[in-house]
């Protein structure tokens, strides 16, 4: 299993080489804030693990074994940086500092629910695109995945599992109600006549309104 550092560096060089050509040591420093020299050192490492391939005075590319690790990192970086821009509202650089320190932290299951959560974005803050998942499973049918809070029967209990909104005033809307992935909730009562849901949430009764239970998709846990 690669360090956090080796993938550090397996991501920039993911990054510097994205549209094709190798990644240079200058720019590789640059990138990462320190000397030429410490670069070198960890190439000499990430080469011995077989992560990348490097030519003196052409550059550095991915294994294919570097690639897969260098991929994933990169997905969790650009997935962190979008929810911090888009829901935590923290400055684009802010944001970007905060990715590096949380992009090995993250687990898959937190990856994918953040995903959703975010409508599958498809690009970073920066603009760089957002390296897809390795579910087998295309992003429409990923979000069709569990059952709206609205289509719940009262007495019905689940756990949110994810948002599907594009209304970024919305999203934080209903997260600040706490309709956070993960968060237990049981339908008490739906009201006739197209009227609110109330629904208990860790033992506080909310109504919710009918289209904003369309949104909240969860996994049914059981029924009253």
């Amino acid at each position: 299993m690669a360090s956090e550092i080796s993938e550090q560096y397996l991501k920039i060089v993911y990054n510097l080489t994205e549209d094709g050509g190798a990644a240079k040591t200058t720019d590789m420093a640059n990138a990462l804030g320190v000397t030429p020299a410490s670069v070198t050192q960890m190439l000499h490492k990430l080469v011995r693990d077989g992560y990348v391939k490097h030519e003196p005075y052409k550059g550095t590319v991915l294994s294919p074994k570097g690639r897969r690790i260098a991929r994933k990192v990169a997905r969790r970086h650009r997935i962190l940086e979008r929810f911090l821009s888009d829901v935590v509202g923290v400055g684009v650089d802010v944001g970007h500092d905060q990715a590096c320190k949380m992009e090995h932290s993250l687990g898959r299951e937190a990856e994918e629910t953040l995903c959703k959560m975010m409508n599958h974005p498809v690009l970073c803050p920066h603009g760089k695109k957002i390296p897809k998942c390795e579910r087998a499973v295309e992003c429409e049918k990923c979000m069709e995945e569990g059952v709206k809070l609205s289509d719940l029967e009262e007495g019905n209990e689940a756990v949110v599992s994810h948002l599907v909104s594009r209304d970024k005033e919305e999203l934080c809307r209903i997260l600040a109600m706490g309709f956070v992935p993960g968060t237990h909730l049981r339908v008490e009562k739906k009201l006739p006549m197209g009227g609110p849901i109330i629904v208990d949430l860790k033992g506080a009764r909310i109504a919710i309104a009918r289209d904003i239970g369309a949104a909240l998709h969860v996994t049914r846990q059981g029924s009253g």
